[in-house]
C-alpha cells in the first residue's frame, strides 16, 4: 500500500511539473521593432517564433534567443517574462476568470446537442495529447445526414494561449441554435449549408495557457503541405490533433474554412509560404474584403500571409486551399491574445455578422453532384475550374461547390476509372449558384487523386509550385518535387499486387530526371521502397511485400540546383494499372434493407460477413467490397432486427450488384436486448468459447436461432479454468444464433453469435 501511495505521487509530482514547464526553459514574450531589412532578415533566417501586430512582431523566446537579438542592436521590450509562471498562475482553471474552460465548452456543445438535437450534433473526433477529447459541433437541418449541401468550417483554440477562438465560436453555435425558425437568415442558412465548428483545436494548450500541445509542438506548422519542420513538428502530421484535423477536412468537402487565431487584427489568407499569390488570389480578395465590411471593425486589414504577417510552412490554411481547394485563412481576433473578460462578447459580436456573411458565401458559385453512368452511385472525383485550385467532391455523397463570382466558366471532371468530361461556357450569376450535375461513363485510366503533404527543403520561390500538375492523366502540366523534396499523394483506388506493373510514374519532359516511390497504407507510412526510377517508368508493388496501399510517397533524388524553376524531378501524373493474377478477385456491391413486414426501409450500417473478413454499408445503406472469387454464403445482421443469409458466386472480375432485404426477427430483439455475453471465435464454425460479463454462474444456456426458437439447451453449464463455457457447434448450420445465459437469480445476458 504504502509503495502504491509512493507511486502515485510521485506520478502526481511528474504531471505537476509538466504542467508547470509548458514553454520552453525561461521562454519569454517580447515585443520586437524592426527597423530596417536587415533585422528582418536576421530573425528569419534565425527561424524566431514571431507575428506581427501592428508597429512591432511579438516574439516567443529564450534568454540565449534574446541575446541574440540585443547582440544585433535590435530594439525590444518584454511583455512576459515568464511564460511558465504566467501559465502557472492560472491554477487549475487553465485560463483567467471570465473565459470558459475547455470542460465548461465541451459542457455547452453537449448541452446544445441534447436541446436542439434535430439541427445540432457534436462528433467525437477522437484524443489529443494529454488525452483531451476533441469535439466539433455539426448545424444542419438533417445534421445526421451528410447531405448535398456546401459545407463550411469554423476552427479555433490551435495555439492554446489564443483564447478568443473558442469563445467565438462557442457562441456562434449557441447563437445559431437558439436563432433555428426564430431568425430567418439563420433558418435559411442551416436549411441549405452544413456548418461545423471545431471550438478547441489544442485543449491542452488551453487548459496550460500554452501555444504548443503536450508534445511542445506549433500544431499550425505541423501540417503538410509544403511542411518544412519549422515549430519543433517533427514531420508532416506528427501530431495527434493535426491527423484528426486533416482526417475531419479530408472526410467533408468544405468550401471556405475560417481558422481563428488572437495577436492582432488581421485576415490572413494563403500563400503563407511563399510570395506569390495563389489561383484563387481574386477570390481570397474577395470574400476577405466582405468579410472585412461586413464586421464590426472599424478596420481589419486583410491579405496574403507571407506579404501581410510573415512566412510560415506547415499551416492549416496553406493545407485547406492547395491539398482541398477551400478558400482557408486564418482571421486575427484582437491584438491581445488574452483580452480583458469585459472585451469578449463584444470581439464576438464584431464577427458574428461576417461569420454569416461567410456561411451565405459557401453555397455560391458551382456545384453539382458526380456518379456513375452504371450504378448512379456517387463516385470520387477532382473537379477543375478553369486554371483555379481543383476541388475534391464529398467521398461519400459525391457532392462538390466551389465558389465562384459571376462569370462563364470551363470545368473538368476527373475520376478513377471513368471518362474525363469537360463542360464549357457554364454561366454562374452573382451571389447564386448554379447546378452541374455529372454522369461519368467508365473508362479503364485511374490516376492520382489528390496531394496531402509536400515539402521542399528551404522552399523554392523560382518554381510555381503547381501540385495539382501532379493530378489527374498525363497532360504535360507538371508539379517540381524540389531538390530531396517529396510528395505523397492519394491514389483513391487500394492498389493490389498482380501480374506486372501496378503503377507508372509519368515526367514527360526532355530532361528525364532521378526519383524514389514508396508506398504506404496511410498518409503517414510507415514507406516501403517499390523501386527507383528515371523519367517515365512503371513499378511493381509486390517486390515491397505490401499486400495492398493507397499512398503513394514520390521523393526526388536530389541531384541538381535547389532555387531554380523546375528544380527536382518534374512529376506529370501517376496512373494505376491492375493487371490481375490468375485467381482474380470481383466486386459485390448494393444496398441493405429491412423488412419491416408492413414495409421495406434501408439499413445502414449494417454487418455483412463473408468468409473471414466483415464490412459495413454506410449511412445510406450502400456497401461494396472486394472478395476472393468461388462460392460462399454472405450473412447480413441489422443490429438486432434484421437477418439475411445470401449465398453468392463470384466469378474472376465479375461486378456483381447485389441487394440484400433481411427479415425482422421480433423474438430476437426480445430475448437480445442485453450484450453481455462473449463469445469468441465469432463467426465460429466447430467449437465457440462463452463467457458470461456478470458475476453469478449460469444455470442454464440457451442457444436460439434467428427466429427466436430453442434449438439447444444446457443445464448448470460448466466453466473452465478460465471461466469459459465451451460450446461445440459443429452440427450447427450456418447462421445467425442468439446465445442466452440465465443465472440462479433469474437475470438474464446474451451475444450474437454467426455460424459459418
Amino acid at each position: 500500500m504504502h509503495k502504491q501511495l509512493l507511486l502515485i505521487g510521485l506520478l502526481l509530482l511528474v504531471l505537476t511539473v509538466q504542467g508547470q514547464n509548458l514553454w520552453r526553459e525561461g521562454e519569454m514574450q517580447v515585443r520586437v521593432y524592426v527597423e530596417n531589412q536587415a533585422q528582418a532578415d536576421f530573425l528569419k533566417r534565425s527561424n524566431m517564433i514571431g507575428e506581427p501586430a501592428g508597429a512591432f512582431i511579438r516574439c516567443y523566446l529564450t534568454p540565449d534567443e534574446l541575446l541574440h537579438i540585443r547582440q544585433q542592436g535590435i530594439r525590444y521590450e518584454v511583455e512576459v517574462d515568464d511564460l511558465n509562471k504566467m501559465s502557472a498562475s492560472m491554477g487549475s482553471r487553465g485560463v483567467p476568470n471570465g473565459y470558459y474552460t475547455v470542460a465548461q465548452l465541451h459542457a455547452i456543445a453537449d448541452s446544445l446537442e441534447q436541446n436542439f438535437p434535430d439541427i445540432c450534433k457534436v462528433v467525437h473526433l477522437g484524443f489529443a495529447t494529454g488525452m483531451n477529447e476533441l469535439k466539433a459541433i455539426k448545424i444542419s437541418d438533417n445534421v445526421h445526414l451528410n447531405e448535398n449541401e456546401a459545407g463550411i468550417l469554423f476552427d479555433g483554440g490551435i495555439h492554446g494561449d489564443e483564447l478568443g477562438g473558442p469563445e467565438n465560436l462557442i457562441r456562434f453555435a449557441r447563437d445559431l441554435c437558439y436563432g433555428y425558425n426564430n431568425d430567418a437568415q439563420i433558418t435559411n442558412l442551416i436549411n441549405n449549408r452544413e456548418i461545423w465548428i471545431y471550438y478547441c483545436v489544442n485543449p491542452y494548450g488551453r487548459k496550460y495557457m500554452t501555444r504548443y500541445n503536450a508534445n511542445g509542438v506549433d500544431l499550425n506548422r505541423d501540417f503538410g503541405y509544403m511542411w518544412n519542420g519549422e515549430g519543433n513538428s517533427s514531420g508532416p502530421f506528427s501530431q495527434p490533433e493535426s491527423k484528426i484535423y486533416r482526417n475531419l477536412m479530408l472526410n467533408n468537402q468544405f468550401v471556405i474554412h475560417c481558422s481563428y487565431h488572437s495577436g492582432t487584427e488581421y485576415i490572413s489568407y494563403p500563400w503563407s509560404y511563399r510570395a506569390q499569390s495563389t489561383p484563387d488570389a481574386q477570390h481570397h480578395l474577395m470574400l476577405a474584403q466582405m468579410y472585412s465590411q461586413s464586421s464590426g471593425y472599424t478596420n481589419l486589414p486583410y491579405g496574403q500571409g507571407y506579404n501581410g504577417m510573415y512566412a510560415i510552412n506547415g499551416s492549416t490554411k496553406d493545407f485547406g486551399y492547395g491539398a482541398l481547394g477551400s478558400i482557408s485563412w486564418t482571421i486575427e481576433l484582437s491584438v491581445s491574445k488574452q483580452p480583458p473578460a469585459a472585451q469578449i462578447v463584444p470581439i464576438y459580436l464584431k464577427n458574428k455578422a461576417a461569420m454569416l456573411k461567410m456561411v451565405e458565401m459557401a453555397g455560391y458559385g458551382i456545384q453539382g453532384v458526380v456518379r456513375d453512368s452504371i450504378t448512379n452511385l456517387p463516385i470520387p472525383a477532382l473537379v477543375f475550374v478553369n486554371d483555379f485550385m481543383c476541388v475534391t467532391n464529398n467521398p461519400v455523397v459525391g457532392d462538390f461547390h466551389k465558389f465562384l463570382p459571376g462569370g462563364s466558366y470551363t470545368v473538368k471532371v476527373v475520376a478513377a476509372g471513368h471518362q474525363t468530361r469537360v463542360y464549357e461556357n457554364v454561366v454562374v450569376q452573382d451571389n447564386q449558384a448554379t447546378t452541374l450535375d455529372v454522369v461519368l461513363p467508365r473508362d479503364t485510366g485511374r490516376y492520382a487523386w489528390r496531394v496531402i503533404s509536400t515539402h521542399i527543403a528551404g522552399n523554392n520561390p523560382h518554381d510555381e509550385g503547381n501540385t495539382m500538375g501532379a493530378l489527374g492523366p498525363p497532360d504535360n502540366i507538371r508539379y517540381s518535387l524540389g531538390k530531396n523534396g517529396y510528395a505523397i499523394i492519394d491514389m483513391c483506388d487500394t492498389l493490389k499486387p498482380g501480374n506486372g506493373p501496378e503503377i507508372k510514374v509519368f515526367e514527360n519532359d526532355q530532361t528525364p530526371e532521378n526519383y524514389m516511390v514508396m508506398a504506404g497504407a496511410t498518409p503517414d507510412g510507415p514507406w516501403i521502397l517499390m523501386g527507383h526510377g528515371t523519367g517515365n517508368q512503371e513499378f511493381e508493388l509486390e517486390p515491397s511485400g505490401l499486400q495492398q496501399a493507397r499512398y503513394l510517397k514520390i521523393k526526388d533524388s536530389g541531384t541538381g540546383q535547389s532555387q531554380i524553376p523546375d528544380a527536382g524531378f518534374d512529376l506529370d501524373a501517376i496512373s494505376y494499372v491492375y493487371r490481375p493474377a490468375t485467381d482474380t478477385s470481383g466486386i459485390i456491391e448494393g444496398f441493405t434493407y429491412i423488412d419491416w413486414n408492413v414495409l421495406i426501409e434501408k439499413a445502414p450500417g449494417t454487418e455483412i460477413y463473408y468468409r473471414d473478413q466483415v464490412v459495413y454499408s454506410d449511412e445510406n445503406a450502400y456497401f461494396r467490397f472486394q472478395a476472393d472469387t468461388g462460392s460462399f454464403a454472405m450473412d447480413a445482421i441489422w443490429e438486432m432486427y434484421g437477418y439475411a443469409n445470401c449465398p453468392v458466386h463470384l466469378s474472376p472480375q465479375q461486378h456483381l450488384y447485389l441487394n440484400i432485404i433481411m427479415e425482422w426477427m421480433e423474438p430476437v430483439e426480445t430475448i437480445a436486448a442485453n450484450n453481455s455475453i462473449t463469445l469468441y471465435p465469432n463467426p465460429g464454425r466447430d467449437k465457440v468459447a462463452i463467457k458470461s460479463l456478470t458475476n453469478n454462474p449460469l444455470l442454464s444456456l440457451l442457444l436460439c436461432n434467428a427466429q427466436g426458437a430453442v434449438v439447444h439447451r444446457i443445464m448448470n453449464p460448466q466453466m473452465n479454468v478460465d471461466g469459459e463455457i465451451l460450446l461445440n457447434v459443429s452440427t450447427l448450420k450456418p447462421g445467425l444464433y442468439i446465445v442466452v445465459g440465465i443465472d440462479e437469480t433469474g437475470k438474464s445476458a446474451s451475444g450474437k453469435l454467426l455460424i459459418q
